[in-house]
């Protein structure tokens, strides 16, 4: 197999270390520098595997067979080793000249095979093996963004979405179908038993085991999963109200001149959201751009509004959207929003996001995942009938609202496709 691109040299990686045999004989031979014949190998290998100096002949007998008949031929394959001609029927194995034997977190896992004196080895065999097909890898990332979880098939539309750089409203089922299956009876259930997500059968939901050891680990928070550790990281080192109230002025909150405040972070977006949900008195109003957005929390809030009276509005280009929200909000009003500054037609998924409650607070959400470093949910938010950004958004969806609440009075509008 010749080195080919990022993901797939990471993948590469990953397989040559989640076998304990394998990543043993990798680290011997990076302790070495040099050529080593396959019968030395054979023999540190079984101390490694055994922890013990003296190792007896049948350990080494069963050693020497497993990485000829198994481990040897597929790192050869892989190029993460090369061979030198035999000398008198001797095999001479060393490592191959890849980048990869460079990288901070492949360097400790050779240093260390075992994981290190704080890590039991067979989590360290089970998490790397979880996350050597690049799919799994992408549903933490996915999942890392949506601490709330997110269903199976919105999950499955979601990594379609990114892998094929479009939108999420124009993933059809026949591409999602596919990869549902296998993200239900296989992804998931792999990455449940590493512990590295919960996944709910009954109810189809996948989230991210957010206190899993692992992204506290040094040598995955060096690695290709990077970004998911600093986003764990960071949302477990915030209280539930940091930066949520008004006038915060801690880490991931800033405050302008206009009183707008700025939010970083899943959690407090989230967080805020719910709150503004939850303060609504007479209307309110959400655009959804797509299912990733859509969490269960959410729309028990908004029922929760339609409940005590409160006009709820819900506009959505997606029709998953749609039918998910009519379902478990049956009190609200659905449409398709036609303005565009509300709904972005972008190729990723967290654009164009709006929570206004009584034309008083505002919430606009928005993410770019293509940064790097990937950067966290960042909204903008505001309070107050004079705070500038309510009355930007008032001036726009305001008579676009007054004119959805004539049609829905006079039972003549099309509610699929309005003034929103």
């Amino acid at each position: 197999m010749n080195p080919g691109s990022a993901t797939e040299q990471i993948t590469t990686a990953f397989d040559g270390l989640a076998a304990p045999r394998r990543r043993y004989l990798l680290s011997v031979l990076f302790d070495r520098r040099e050529p080593t014949s396959l019968e030395t190998l054979a023999t540190e290998v079984a101390v490694r595997e055994h922890a013990s100096p003296i190792v007896t002949t049948e350990q080494v007998r069963t050693a020497h067979i497993e990485l000829v008949h198994n481990h040897v031929p597929r790192l050869l394959e892989a190029d993460l080793l090369i061979e030198r001609e035999p000398d008198d029927e001797t095999r001479w194995l060393a490592l191959a000249d890849r980048p990869l034997f460079d990288a901070d977190w492949v360097t400790f896992l050779l240093e260390n095979p075992t994981g290190g004196t704080e890590w039991d080895e067979q989590r360290v065999n089970r998490t790397l093996e979880a996350l050597c097909p690049a799919r799994r890898r992408e549903v933490c990332r996915v999942l890392a963004r949506h601490p709330e979880g997110l269903a199976v098939a919105d999950l499955a539309a979601t990594l379609v979405a990114r892998s094929e750089e479009t939108r999420l409203v124009d993933v059809d089922e026949s591409a999602r179908a596919p990869i549902e299956t296998r993200l239900a009876h296989d992804d998931l259930p792999a990455l449940e038993d590493a512990g590295l997500v919960a996944y709910d059968r009954a109810d189809g939901i996948a989230s991210i085991e957010t206190d899993a050891a692992q992204w506290q680990a040094e040598w995955l928070a060096d690695g290709p999963l990077a970004d998911v550790c600093t986003l764990l990281r960071t949302a477990d080192g915030q209280s539930e109200t940091d930066g949520v109230g008004a006038g915060s002025e801690t880490a991931g909150v800033s405050t302008d001149a206009g009183g707008c405040r700025t939010l970083e972070g899943t959690e407090r977006v989230v967080a805020r959201g719910h709150e503004i949900a939850d303060s609504a008195e007479e209307e309110l109003v959400v655009t959804v751009p797509d299912a990733g957005l859509l969490g269960r929390r959410c729309l028990e809030r908004w029922q929760a509004a339609a409940d005590r009276g409160v006009d709820v509005y819900v506009g959505s280009q997606s029709p998953r959207v749609r039918d998910t929200v009519r379902s478990a909000v049956p009190g609200a009003t659905i449409c398709e929003p036609q303005c565009d500054w509300l709904n972005l037609p972008t190729g990723w998924n967290h654009h164009g996001h709006v929570v206004f409650a009584d034309r008083e607070r505002v919430m606009l959400v928005t993410a770019d995942e293509e940064s790097s470093p990937p950067s966290r949910t960042t909204a903008i938010t505001g309070d107050g009938p004079e705070n500038a950004l309510v009355r930007i958004v008032r001036e726009h969806v305001g008579p676009r609202l007054d004119q959805l609440q004539s049609q829905c009075a006079d039972a003549t509008g099309n509610t699929e496709s309005t003034p929103l």
